[in-house]
């Protein structure tokens, strides 16, 4: 019980170090980068000038949503029959977990900001791809993930009041992500990625501390 309080509050931390992480990164990168404009993958591409530093805010938030969504949600949510939730495994999969973690590792071959990467210079490599298929699976765990939970939550006495919360917090979600996609490209591509990424980290702290609250 120990532990998983305290992999619990690890958790909650870690979601802080990644959006602290993002912010001072993209404020010291320099070198073109313009936090406004350019995504946060580009913090730790190859050619990155502090790329340990979001490398480690990535890596960090990433392997303790997981361990979290796995080892301690999933449990939580499971029912008196012993039923699992598949929403406790999307939250692994999503942005927060295995998008954070892949990009600490998967890593782009440059920066938009680099006079060189052109195009699609930036996925050239076998890392590259797939850090890019990462994000789309993750992107499609993240939409779907709240609405599970909501779904798993009104089964459960300890969690039905979350139910209707979360599933509006998947719907906003849900239109962050869809502006992403539609700035991608314009001067504020950066500025919404931010957004809905942090938002997105910001929705497991509730998850975390319903789970705090009953194992209190």
């Amino acid at each position: 019980m120990r532990a998983r309080r305290a992999l619990t509050i690890a958790t909650i931390v870690a979601q802080g170090v990644f959006i602290v992480g993002t912010l001072v990164g993209g404020a010291i990168e320099g070198h073109g980068y313009d936090a406004a404009r350019h995504d946060i993958s580009d913090l730790a591409a190859l050619t990155a000038h502090h790329a340990t530093l979001a490398r480690l805010s990535l890596g960090i938030a990433g392997v303790l949503t997981i361990a979290f969504a796995l080892l301690v949600l999933r449990p939580a949510l499971r029912t008196a029959d012993g039923r699992e939730s598949a929403g406790a495994w999307l939250v692994a999969l999503s942005l927060a977990g295995w998008d954070n973690l892949s990009d600490a590792f998967f890593r782009l071959d440059c920066r938009d900001a680099d006079a060189r990467c052109v195009s699609t210079a930036s996925f050239d490599s076998w890392h590259a791809k797939v850090h890019l298929a990462s994000y789309v699976v993750a992107g499609v765990a993240t939409v779907i993930a709240p609405f599970l939970l909501s779904r798993r939550m009104r089964m459960i006495d300890a969690w039905r009041d979350l139910a209707g919360r979360t599933r509006i917090a998947g719907s906003v979600i849900t239109a962050a992500l869809a502006v992403t996609v539609f700035t991608g490209g314009t001067a504020v591509q950066g500025l919404a990625q931010r957004f809905a990424l942090f938002l997105v980290s910001l929705c497991v702290v509730p998850l975390a501390v319903r789970v705090l609250r009953l194992t209190g």
